[in-house]
This record gives C-alpha cells, sequence and structure tokens, in this order.
C-alpha cells in the first residue's frame, strides 16, 4: 500500500465574521471571482429567450399592442378634424353663411371615445397575457436554478457563502421578475407608439415633425450616457445585496458563537461597514438613472415650445389648419411621453440585467461530471472497497493524496487517525464521489465507482458526520429520512422505532411530550447536540448501507452514551464494510485495520496492537491521549 495526503477536506469557515479564512478546497478557490464582465446587451438577449417557449402569447399580446396603439394613435387626428368642423362652423356663422355641424361633429367625438375605450382595452388583455408569460419564466427560471444546484460540484459550494447562494435564488429572481413584469408591457407599447405617432406626424406636417424629431439625438445621447454610468453601480448593488445576506445568514447562525467570544461589536461593525457599501451602490445607481427622466422631460417640454411656435407660424400663413397643429401638438405629446417612459424604465431595466447576470453566472457555473451513459452495478453487493493508485488535489497546482492504493474486504473496520488536516476525510469524500479523483480508480465489488450512478453509489452507502444535519420536521421524519424507500415504500413507524431503540434515541424520545412527532426547528436548537447526533446515527442505521462511513460519529455524545453507542456501532457495522474517522483512539481498538496518516502520508497501518507493540507514530499519538486522561483523572 502506498499512500500521500497533504490536507484534509474541511468545511469552510463560518466563523463570526466576514473575514474569516477559508480553509480545505476553499481556499484554494478563494480568489476565484463570482462577478461576470458586464454584458448588457448579451445578457438582455438571454433574458428575452425565458420567453421563446411562448410565441403564441407572445404574438398575442404583440397584435393586442398594435391594435392599442393604432386606435390612440388615430384619435388626435380625427379630434383634429372635430376641431376644423367647429372652427370653420364658427367663422361661417359669423359670415352668416351656415353654422357648426354639431351632428357630424358628435359622430366624431363618438368615435374618438371608441378608440380610447376599445385602446385601453386592448391595452388591458395585453398586460394581462405579459403578466403570465413573465410569471411563467420565472417559474420555469426557478425550477433551472434548483436543478442546476443538485448538478453543481461540491467546490462551488465551498467557494460560495450560502447568503451569497441564496441571494441569487430569492433577491436576484424576484427583482429580475418585477423589473420585467414592469418594463416590459410599457416597453412594447411605448415603441410602437413612437413609430405610429412618428407616422402620422409626418403625415400632419413634414416641417413640424422635423422640428420634433431635433431634440432626439441630444436625448439619445445623454440617456444612454447616463445609462452607461449607471449599470456599473445597479452591479455592484446587487453584488453588496448578496455579501451582506451573507454576513446576516452567518451572524444569525452563529448568533451563539458570535455573543460567546464578545464578537457583537465587530459583527456589527462588518454589517455597517458592508450596509454603507450597499447604500452608496444604491444611491448612485438610483441618482444616475434617476436623471434620465428630468431630462427627458426638459427636451419634451422645450419640443413642445417648438412645435407651439412654429405651428402658430403656419396657421397664421395658411399652411396648415388650427385642427391639424392641435392634433400634431397631441401627437407631439405622445411622442415624448413614451420616449420618458422608456427612459425612465432605463433603471428598472439595469438593474434587471444585473440580477439577470448574476442568475446566469449560476447556471453557467461548471457542473459535475455526469454520469456514465449506462451506469453498472455490482452483480453482488458485499462491500469490497479498492483504491487503484488513487491520486487527487483540490488546485492543480498542489498536489494532495498522491497514488493511493488500498483494498478493504467485505465486513471489514477500517479506522483512520491522524493529528487535524491530514487527509482523512477526504478519502472517504473520494469513495462517495463528493470529488472526481484525477487519476487511478475506486472500485466497489470490482466495479469502477465512476462508471456507477451516485444515486446508485451513496444509495450503498451510509454516512454520519460530526456535524449533525437535521431538517425542520418531527423526529420521526428525520430518522426516516434515511430509508431508501419514497411515499408509500418509507419506512414504517414500527422500523423507525427499531432503529432508535438500537442507536438509544428510543430512551430520550419518549421523554419529550410528543414523543418521535416532537417537531424539530430549522437547526434543531430544542434538542441537545448529542442528542441531535444520537438522530443521525438512527437516521443511518435504518438505511442499512453496504458501506458505512462514520466521520467523528461519537464526538457529541457524553462517555456513557458513548459506550452503549459503540455497541450498536458494532451491530451495525456488522457484515458492512466501515470506515471510521476518530480522534479519539480508544474508539477504534477493535478495527481490523488502522491506517495512520501524518504529514500528508499514511505511514502506519495495522491492529491497534501490533501498532502499539510497534512504537511508532501510532503509539505516540496514543500515549499523548492516555497521558492527557491521566492528567484530567490527576
Amino acid at each position: 500500500m502506498s499512500a500521500g495526503v497533504n490536507e484534509e477536506r474541511a468545511t469552510p469557515a463560518r466563523g463570526p465574521g466576514p473575514a474569516a479564512p477559508m480553509r480545505g478546497p476553499a481556499r484554494f478557490m478563494s480568489g476565484m471571482s463570482t462577478e461576470k464582465a458586464l454584458d448588457f446587451k448579451g445578457s438582455g438577449k438571454r433574458l428575452l429567450r425565458l420567453l421563446r417557449p411562448y410565441r403564441a402569447l407572445t404574438i398575442l399580446t404583440l397584435a393586442l399592442a398594435v391594435a392599442s396603439v393604432t386606435m390612440s394613435v388615430l384619435a388626435p387626428r380625427l379630434l383634429g378634424e372635430a376641431i376644423n368642423l367647429v372652427f370653420d362652423g364658427y367663422l361661417a356663422h359669423r359670415l352668416s353663411r351656415g353654422g357648426v355641424d354639431f351632428g357630424h361633429v358628435g359622430q366624431i367625438v363618438g368615435v374618438v371615445i371608441a378608440l380610447n375605450v376599445g385602446g385601453s382595452v386592448c391595452a388591458l388583455f395585453q398586460g394581462r397575457l405579459t403578466a403570465t408569460m413573465v410569471q411563467r419564466s420565472v417559474f420555469r427560471l426557478r425550477g433551472q436554478v434548483e436543478d442546476k444546484l443538485s448538478r453543481l460540484p461540491l467546490s462551488y459550494f465551498d467557494s460560495q457563502s450560502r447568503g451569497e447562494i441564496l441571494s441569487r435564488v430569492t433577491n436576484d429572481i424576484d427583482n429580475l421578475q418585477q423589473s420585467v413584469q414592469q418594463t416590459l408591457s410599457q416597453l412594447v407599447t411605448s415603441l410602437l407608439t413612437i413609430v405610429g405617432v412618428l407616422a402620422l406626424m409626418f403625415v400632419v406636417s413634414w416641417q413640424l415633425a422635423l422640428i420634433a424629431l431635433a431634440t432626439i439625438p441630444a436625448s439619445v445621447w445623454g440617456t444612454r450616457k447616463l445609462a452607461k454610468r449607471a449599470q456599473p453601480q445597479f452591479i455592484n448593488q446587487w453584488k453588496f445585496t448578496g455579501r451582506l445576506n451573507a454576513h446576516i445568514e452567518e451572524m444569525y447562525t452563529g448568533h451563539a458563537l458570535v455573543t460567546a467570544f464578545g464578537q457583537r461589536e465587530e459583527a456589527m461593525a462588518a454589517f455597517t461597514e458592508q450596509n454603507e457599501a450597499l447604500y452608496q451602490a444604491s444611491s448612485r445607481a438610483q441618482f444616475i438613472s434617476g436623471m434620465i427622466q428630468p431630462l427627458m422631460m426638459f427636451m419634451s417640454n422645450l419640443n413642445y415650445v417648438l412645435v407651439a411656435v412654429v405651428g402658430g407660424l403656419l396657421i397664421a400663413g395658411g399652411t396648415l389648419t388650427l385642427g391639424a397643429v392641435t392634433a400634431f401638438i397631441q401627437y407631439s405629446r405622445q411622442f415624448s411621453q413614451p420616449l420618458t417612459q422608456v427612459a425612465s424604465m432605463a433603471n428598472l431595466l439595469q438593474s434587471s440585467v444585473a440580477s439577470a447576470e448574476r442568475v446566469f453566472a449560476l447556471l453557467d457555473a461548471p457542473e459535475q461530471a455526469p454520469d456514465a451513459a449506462e451506469p453498472t452495478r455490482p452483480a453482488e453487493v458485499r462491500g469490497r472497497v479498492e483504491f487503484a493508485d488513487v491520486s487527487f488535489r483540490y488546485a492543480p497546482d498542489r498536489p494532495l493524496i498522491e497514488h493511493v492504493s488500498l483494498t478493504v474486504e467485505p465486513g471489514q473496520t477500517v479506522a483512520i487517525v491522524g493529528p487535524t488536516g491530514a487527509g482523512k476525510t477526504t478519502l472517504v469524500n473520494l469513495l462517495m464521489r463528493f470529488y472526481e479523483i484525477d487519476s487511478g480508480a475506486i472500485a466497489l465489488d470490482g466495479v469502477d465507482t465512476a462508471r456507477m450512478s451516485r444515486e446508485e453509489l451513496r444509495g450503498l452507502t451510509g454516512m454520519v458526520l460530526q456535524d449533525a444535519w437535521l431538517f425542520g420536521g418531527t423526529i420521526e421524519e428525520n430518522i426516516a429520512y434515511g430509508s431508501p424507500g419514497v411515499g408509500e415504500h418509507r419506512a414504517t413507524h414500527e422500523q423507525v422505532v427499531e432503529a432508535a431503540k438500537a442507536t438509544y434515541v428510543d430512551r430520550f424520545v419518549r421523554t419529550l411530550p410528543d414523543g418521535y412527532a416532537t417537531v424539530l426547528d430549522d437547526e434543531a436548537t430544542n434538542v441537545s447536540a448529542g442528542e441531535r447526533q444520537l438522530i443521525t446515527i438512527a437516521r443511518a442505521f435504518l438505511a442499512r448501507p453496504a458501506v458505512l462511513i462514520l466521520d467523528e460519529a461519537t464526538s457529541s455524545v457524553d462517555t456513557r452514551t458513548e459506550v452503549l453507542l459503540q455497541r450498536a456501532m458494532a451491530s451495525l457495522r456488522r457484515g458492512r464494510t466501515s470506515f471510521v474517522i476518530a480522534h479519539r483512539l480508544s474508539t477504534i481498538r477493535d478495527a481490523d485495520v488502522i491506517l495512520v496518516m501524518e504529514n500528508g502520508h499514511i505511514v502506519e497501518q495495522g491492529t491497534h496492537t501490533a501498532l502499539l507493540a510497534a512504537g511508532g507514530a501510532y503509539s505516540r499519538l496514543y500515549q499523548a491521549q492516555f497521558a492527557q486522561a491521566m492528567e484530567e483523572v490527576t
């Protein structure tokens, strides 16, 4: 057997402050950037592609928008005709040549009212359909993100804080939904209105149309300049939102630790610093983007003054009628209003694209290698594990495990001991395919685990970690989580109780008012740390896997309970291949093989008695623990 290990994989530190250093694989990737380069155009196109499955609704929405805009832009032209009829009738009346044809005027006004009502109804249905498309698209996007999270390797979660990931999944998607829903309907209507109104403006008077267009280049130039300056601030806004959420999440879950170590002031100072950074980025983003609408209103008012003055001169010269100029002034307002709306939506669009980039960065993150196209499984599951010349490293330039070879026969118990950081947990993580090896092979009952599906492999493997993980639910549900079945095939109450009795969970559960129906909160704070660990051991007992991994599984229980658990573990390990990671050497005396890791290498292997007799590294570890125990007694 040959082996070499340089580091032990550990969970990233979650201390009281955000600047706590990462350990394990996370520290190798701490320099990775989680932000993509700004690509407004590309991200915007990708965002619109989310609506591709709803082509029929999109076409119907566009048709309703065209109908609504058409009706809206025709109304001023007809009102201009009505004004001409009234004005001409008034002049005729003054000259005693007739009067105003109120019947004709009434018909035109009726048509105008009908057009306005019809346009409003079409706009209402268009907004409803747009909201439906956006909601369905975001629903699908959330599903894609959830599926993506299940395909990401552990290395991704090692390099990202939970708060940052949660911010992308919740805050950014919510912002995306609200922003797109608010802007998409108005944006389509505004663009169509600009086109329709511009066409009729040229029909009424090409001279006034050119004057109205004279202010557009300055408006577009100013809007682009402001938008270009605002977009990076929106990126920073959502980046700092993620960091602040990560800090708050850590402070909440580690509140007892923060208080115990007197780090409340430091935690508040870190919160204040990040909150200030978010405030500054948000203020700059909103202030810069908020300047766009006043700029557009100023250009709109300037345009109105020019049209009114020139229009009056054209009426005086007899080139245009009063009705035509009145209609054109309304068109000028209709033309400026959608431009102002588009400009005011710039901050929403920029904010949504900034959030979209963060969500797309998550969706584009490298995934774990897919399972084999035709996965295989052992013909007979016995629990024989073989490491054949296995090498692995978290970072390409930092060797970790080099050329490890190891064979464990079915039913054997292998204990892995050594100082912290020796690589003990990394070895079993490779067996579970939490990380893919760089070279060599790991076989289970003669089948390369790389050719097995992860679900199949992990279904044959049970794991009890030092940090007990429980979810919000009853104690019975947490134990039954280890059952391989689902639905009606899930473990029965009797099977759960049997596993609980075998692992000494039953004795403390029966003291609880609700027994097995006792509901645990998300952090399981209503039971002790030792009781939490007992529940996870019962979960593994119920699963009855072929290969069992115990990573400091009894570290949180008292000495008497540990003795009882050792008996339960002996029963649980009977007939199963077991890997036991332990610091207390007294718990692994009966192991068939003990591997001693020191300074990144497997330096010894053998039974407890043989290793003690050898007087090597294991003997030194054992004597050190024995001496410490004697000191505590005396």
